[in-house]
């Protein structure tokens, strides 16, 4: 007898144990996004000097709304669109970083220690791929 009422009172714990659980459900709203994706050569890189090359590209989806409130990032690929890396950041001993305005970016590669016996050689080829994504601005 006591067995059962042992087995009775843990099934009982057990039964209200779960009951009292509650699901939560987490929804998430997605904020829209857009990228696009420029291919470009060598030859289309402005010099500034032997440490300074830039590239400026025609974004129209680009807008002031971009500009003052959502988020624009960069990637760029060396390799035919296989891999990709953000920027900024120095990759085989180049600094590359961007700025943006309403309309265009701007993209820099540099010696990142400006060094006077360095000469900077853009890739052939370059993939750059351009994302905006809208924001909720919080002041």
């Amino acid at each position: 007898m006591k067995k059962f009422l042992f087995s009775f009172l843990i099934g009982a714990i057990t039964l209200t144990a779960f009951n009292s659980c509650t699901k939560e459900y987490n929804t998430y709203e997605t904020v829209p996004s857009i990228t696009m994706v420029y291919e470009r050569n060598a030859n289309q890189w402005q010099t500034f000097s032997s440490k300074d090359k830039y590239l400026d590209l025609s974004v129209p989806e680009l807008t002031n709304y971009y500009v003052r409130q959502g988020i624009v990032g960069l990637a760029i690929s060396f390799d035919g669109e296989n891999t990709y890396n953000t920027i900024p950041a120095t990759i085989e001993g180049i600094a590359y970083s961007f700025d943006y305005t309403s309309g265009s970016v701007r993209i820099y590669a540099q010696d990142p220690i400006y060094d006077d016996n360095v000469t900077i050689t853009v890739p052939a080829k370059i993939f750059i791929k351009v994302s905006l994504t809208e924001a909720d601005f919080v002041e």
